[in-house]
């Protein structure tokens, strides 16, 4: 059952998902800022290594850009891209921010739209219909969107998902369940549509850095990069991330 959400968990949920800021609240702020950076730089390394060459169009928190907002969801914005940024290098060329549209009820008060409680990424319930095939339709030289704040809860009915071939998607910690089951994630995944994506290890250590452990050894302590290559073995390893299971 689905209920509106307080807008302080909003808030803070568009900056980062749901299940990333639970797991990192207790923290300095800069510990949680250079998680952050990590999860993103892979997730942008990972790309590299399969995408190179290609034009991407980042879809960001729209929430980010209003006056008055908290420095935080700025700052942990920023941390994302500068992270994109330092993984894609000079391989892949990267698009100025865009943001989705909202629905207009979300303009209005995000508190009065009804949000399943179990998402890490709310803002999938806040994007107007259509929305990324706006941003696709906008961005048509890009073949690879990068979303940092999820996917629309919508998602069969965009077009540029079920169009075969570009756009791509990588994704910073999904809720996955906008794609199907563990099945259709797999077939995402496999078909090239989801090029990448990064999820948070089921028994992560505590969000301190960890002494004596360089930035690769860190991430992989936390965090899952997973794509065509490793999927079959993710979801062996651990069916709890993807849905249905």
């Amino acid at each position: 059952m689905k209920r509106s959400m307080p807008f302080w968990i909003v808030g803070l949920a568009l900056t980062s998902g749901l299940a990333l800021w639970l797991f990192l609240r207790s923290s300095p702020e800069s510990d949680a800022l250079r998680l952050r950076t990590l999860a993103t730089r892979a997730l942008a390394e990972a790309l590299v290594k399969q995408q190179a060459g290609r034009r991407v169009l980042v879809v960001s928190n729209p929430f980010a850009q209003r006056s008055g907002v908290d420095k935080a969801i700025r700052a942990t914005e920023a941390v994302g891209v500068r992270g994109l940024k330092e993984g894609f290098g000079n391989s892949m060329p990267m698009e100025p921010l865009a943001f989705p549209a909202l629905k207009p009820e979300a303009e209005r008060d995000p508190r009065s739209v009804s949000i399943d409680p179990e998402t890490t990424t709310p803002l999938s319930y806040l994007m107007a219909e259509g929305a990324f095939d706006a941003l696709a339709s906008a961005h048509p030289h890009c073949d690879l969107v990068v979303s940092l704040v999820g996917l629309p809860a919508s998602l069969h009915r965009e077009k540029c998902w079920q169009a075969e071939g570009p756009p791509r998607f990588g994704l910073l910690l999904p809720d996955l369940r906008p794609i199907g089951d563990a099945a259709a994630v797999r077939r995402a995944v496999k078909t090239g549509k989801l090029a990448a994506f990064v999820l948070q290890k089921p028994g992560t250590p505590g969000n301190a850095a960890q002494t004596g452990s360089d930035s690769a050894a860190e991430f992989a302590q936390r965090f899952l990069v997973v794509t065509a290559e490793n999927i079959d073995e993710v979801m062996r390893a651990f069916p709890q991330l993807f849905p249905g299971n």
